[in-house]
């Protein structure tokens, strides 16, 4: 009985496994396993090596601890090089290498002057992988531009370009032109620097200026051999430079003079003056013409003025506002008649004496306890009322630039009370001051 149990399942085993071997979905899914796992094995141990090209490979110059950044030599023009790398190995290697795997360094080790250097190139696996192997590269060497680095500032030179043969209208005249900003910064490696000699500032001109013209100047190197430079370029600042071409129409004009710190009556009824010449030829901007009436030769301070004959004697040179066009005019001769006002001398005691400060960088204090003599001018009558109460004196800093610890400052004097007078000369006072944090 025993036995039979044992025969009838040895049978059932047997008929599981025959049922199994011919099942085609089990024996399809089985080759599809088998079949997978020898081509990977193929893949892996028998595939044939290949060779593939990594195009674009950069190239690391190091320059941080190099011996040409220790001797002040950078790269100047172009500094980023690539090549191509053909790679030997399996090709399901190759499949998955890409340039991070690449590593191209240029060797600086005998970069010890500037010039134009050429750089071997050390190629091998990025981290010392040795799946694959360096067949050949496209380039075996680079050529660097080494200097060291070296700025300088440089005026501007106005030039204008025209093929007309005549740029402003009848009667009128070019002024000298003008720039936004003078001076430029020009940097580049040091053999570059060292060859230029100016820059050049052109304005093309292609019609008659009909007035004051602003244009946008070409900047140019000019260097000692005239020839250009590849890597030195110009530095003009946050903005960009422009030129101003003045048109200028010559005119004669009466000359005058102007005051300043007059007292309030003579705005009105200025003090009676002369000049000689009484009219100069000047030149002056074509579109000033409807609101130039005078031509102003020398601004007079009140507080240079005596009561008596007050003569001037203006060179031509010290004249910056129109240009003057007469050649015989070298100098201006001015009288200012002040010889029927009185004058008068009162004692300003110190506590009328104040400072004005309204500066929020510093605080300041006025080094003065003594009284003060100021001479006053006036119309007699006013000179004869007028008294010590009636004057003060008043040190301002606001529009003061202050470089030290202590500093003299000019006081102005204030006359009140109605009286048409005026101080003359100078009077100066210490005043200490301290830096607010």
């Amino acid at each position: 009985m025993k036995k039979n149990k044992k025969e009838k399942t040895e049978n059932r085993k047997k008929l599981s496994f025959s049922s199994f071997l011919g099942n085609n979905r089990v024996i399809m899914i089985a080759s599809i396993i088998i079949a997978f796992v020898l081509w990977i094995w193929v893949a892996i141990e028998k595939s044939p090596e290949v060779q593939q090209v990594i195009t674009g490979v950069p190239v690391n110059i190091a320059l941080e601890n190099s011996i040409p950044e220790q001797l002040g030599l950078q790269i100047f023009g172009e500094s980023e090089h690539t090549i191509d790398v053909t790679v030997t190995g399996k090709k399901y290697i190759l499949s998955s290498i890409d340039r991070d795997d690449i590593t191209v360094e240029a060797i600086t080790n005998y970069v010890d002057s500037p010039g134009i250097k050429t750089l071997q190139l050390r190629v091998s696996p990025s981290n010392g992988s040795d799946d694959f192997v360096i067949s050949s590269v496209s380039a075996t060497y680079i050529e660097v531009f080494f200097d060291t680095y070296k700025e300088i500032e440089m005026a501007l030179q106005p030039n204008i370009s025209s093929e007309l043969e005549t740029l402003v209208p009848e009667n009128c005249l070019l002024g000298d032109t003008v720039f936004s900003k003078g001076t430029v910064i020009i940097s580049g490696p040091a053999t570059e620097i060292n060859r230029i000699t100016g820059v050049t500032a052109t304005a093309s001109v292609n019609s008659v200026l009909q007035k004051t013209t602003t244009v946008d100047p070409e900047l140019k190197i000019i260097t000692n051999d005239g020839a250009s430079l590849e890597y030195s370029v110009i530095n003009t600042g946050d903005t960009d430079i422009t030129m101003t071409i003045p048109v200028l129409q010559v005119v004669t004009l009466p000359t005058a003079i102007e005051f300043r710190n007059a007292p309030s009556y003579f705005i009105g009824n200025p003090l009676s003056y002369s000049v000689s010449p009484s009219s100069v030829q000047v030149a002056i901007p074509i579109d000033s013409l409807e609101t130039t009436n005078y031509f102003t030769v020398y601004t007079v301070d009140f507080a240079d003025i005596i009561n008596s004959y007050n003569t001037y004697n203006i060179d031509v040179s010290s004249i910056n506002s129109f240009k003057i066009m007469d050649d015989s005019v070298k100098s201006f001769r001015i009288t200012i008649n002040a010889s029927s006002f009185d004058a008068k001398t009162v004692t300003v005691p110190a506590s009328r004496i104040t400072l004005k400060n309204n500066r929020a960088d510093f605080a300041a204090t006025l080094d003065n306890n003594r009284d003060i003599a100021v001479t006053l001018v006036g119309p007699q009558a006013d000179i004869d009322a007028i008294t010590a109460d009636d004057v003060a004196i008043e040190v301002d800093t606001a529009d003061k630039v202050i470089t030290g610890d202590t500093q003299s400052l000019q006081g102005t004097v204030i006359v009140s009370g109605g009286y048409n007078c005026w101080a003359t000369g100078k009077y100066d006072f210490k005043v200490t001051v301290r830096a607010l944090e």
